[in-house]
């Protein structure tokens, strides 16, 4: 049975992603998904903005389609495929050096490593292709590698040698390096979280909990703001930045309750539709309140939370289950009025 927000509101509410206890947050978050905002897919060649399209060159586009094949490979996991797009000399270059020479020991290696990880993901995206010769290309490029569950989540360079051997392009060398922090901006950071962008509510029984998520100026943050109303009356408003903290190599979130009260609370992805946040802050009456709080992503349009291991002023307070935030469907396009019968004449 669905707990009354009245005595959510004497308690702690959870609303998506927040926690407010009295009013005032310990937490937050919200989550999931991930939309490229690039449009590019997981193991896709993609042109930078300033390149000439790939289609006027027949020679570079077959190369961005033999290594949008080894990406689909990848991920599909298949390693017969993607031993086929490389050359019976060629060598794999980790990011500490580590070498993997010759096709057969190439497909070893990856067949070990989907083994040991059956769910690794693969974007990556092409930022120049030199021609070194007809015959010789230099292929340089980002990738970011990660997993349904977050276990893996690395961003490298990389630097692949095609060869054209019989009238097809085949990867003869891929070097990789650590990407430098500046190369990854706070958008891919936060890009699994795109999805929740936009307006949701939770009503019933005459009380409603309302939330408008956007991006901040250069995708840097993702700002939440949230109105809680019971019987018609707003008890309660905040807002929540959620952002990558450097200092923990991990997503974290910040939120500040109109009530003076703020929390801040570190992410965890759980599964692929899963996130776990714990949760702590203080009241604007210094009472310290702590969380655990669970987001299960039931589609992209319904989110469902839980709080546990709740504990407000040093008492463990009680837990607070299956709290639905619903998104809110975009508000029809406004008709154009139709003009008077005065002004129709005039512009006859």
């Amino acid at each position: 049975m669905r707990t009354s927000l009245a005595l959510l509101g004497v308690l702690a509410l959870t609303c998506a992603g927040l926690v407010v206890a009295s009013g005032d947050p310990p937490s937050q978050a919200q989550s999931q998904g991930a939309t490229a905002k690039s449009g590019d897919t997981p193991g896709s060649a993609s042109k930078p903005a300033s390149a000439a399209d790939p289609a006027s060159d027949p020679k570079e586009a077959e190369i961005r389609s033999q290594l949008a094949e080894l990406g689909k490979a990848y991920n599909a996991p298949d390693v017969d495929a993607m031993v086929k797009l490389f050359t019976d000399d060629a060598v794999v270059v980790d990011p500490s050096g580590a070498e993997t020479r010759g096709k057969q020991a190439i497909g070893d290696m990856y067949a070990e490593e989907f083994a040991e990880v059956s769910d690794l993901k693969l974007e990556a995206k092409v930022d120049e292709i030199r021609f070194l010769t007809p015959e010789v290309a230099r292929v340089e490029g980002r990738s970011r590698l990660s997993t349904g569950t977050g276990d893996a989540n690395e961003y490298t360079r990389f630097s692949v040698l095609m060869l054209r051997r019989d009238g097809k392009w085949l990867v003869n060398e891929v070097r990789e390096y650590p990407a430098p922090v500046a190369d990854i901006t706070p958008y891919e950071r936060l890009q699994e979280l795109e999805w929740m962008v936009g307006d949701w509510v939770d009503e019933g029984n005459g009380n409603k909990i309302s939330s408008s998520i956007r991006w901040a100026d250069n995708d840097s943050f993702l700002i939440r703001t949230y109105h809680v109303e019971i019987e018609g009356e707003k008890v309660s408003s905040g807002t929540m930045f959620i952002g990558w903290d450097p200092q923990n190599s991990q997503i974290k979130s910040w939120v500040f309750s109109s009530e003076g009260g703020h929390g801040e609370g570190l992410w965890t992805r759980t599964a692929e539709n899963q996130w776990i946040v714990k949760a702590q802050g203080v009241r604007h009456d210094g009472m310290p309140n702590s969380a655990t709080q669970i987001h299960t992503i039931l589609n992209k349009d319904v989110v469902k939370t839980s709080s546990i291991d709740r504990i407000i002023g040093g008492q463990v307070a009680p837990d607070i289950a299956d709290v639905v935030m619903v998104r809110k469907a975009p508000a029809p396009a406004a008709q154009p009025q139709p003009k008077p019968a005065e002004d129709a004449k005039s512009e006859q």
